[in-house]
């Protein structure tokens, strides 16, 4: 038999990593229609790669306070490739610099080499403050992963974004990564953000 021991101290440290992303945005003049592209790559120790993804999105703007969009998923890692489909709805209310956001984002995703198909309810909570007379806006979120009403992990972010001009942003975050089944994970991220 094998040795549990043995084998846990063969499987790759994934306890701390870094984010890389991404993400282009444009909306339709004289229409609620936008359209977005994010591509992310992932690490850990910045020695490996865990996996990269690319999102394209489509979405409308229901109500100045309210937008929904479907999106398409495809995801690479070091053993297969998965496909999703994700739909969002975004709620976001705004007082003075204040805004305060909750997503609901229902994922369905499927990877044929594994033979294997998945679903999860993933339940964003973003309060952020832009600093006046800055380019400076901070924000805390917290969001968990559930289906079928059993919870299997959260994300937790201290973040700030940067604005370097009205149209391109830089953001970065540290994430607190939690699991129901495995070690926590300690998340750098850093990207940028267009919108053309």
């Amino acid at each position: 038999s094998s040795d549990p021991v043995l084998a846990q101290a063969n499987e790759p440290d994934n306890r701390f990593g870094g984010w890389e992303f991404i993400e282009i945005n444009h909306n339709f003049k004289q229409s609620r229609w936008f359209v977005t592209e994010y591509f992310e790559h992932d690490n850990f120790q910045y020695k490996r790669l865990d996996c990269w993804y690319n999102r394209v999105t489509a979405g409308y703007n229901l109500l100045p306070w309210l937008k929904t969009a479907v999106n398409y998923d495809i995801l690479r890692d070091p053993d297969a490739w998965t496909h999703r489909a994700v739909f969002d709805l975004t709620g976001t209310l705004k007082q003075q610099n204040l805004k305060v956001s909750v997503r609901e984002r229902y994922i369905h995703s499927w990877t044929p080499e594994l033979d294997n198909q998945g679903d999860v309810l993933r339940s964003r909570l973003k309060v952020q403050y832009h600093v006046p007379k800055t380019s400076f806006s901070p924000y805390v979120a917290i969001e968990g992963f559930t289906w079928d009403g059993n919870w299997q992990r959260s994300r937790h972010y201290l973040a700030c974004t940067y604005d370097i001009t009205k149209h391109v942003q830089l953001e970065g975050y540290y994430m607190y990564y939690t699991y129901k089944n495995k070690p926590s994970e300690h998340i750098i991220g850093l990207g940028i953000n267009l919108d053309i």
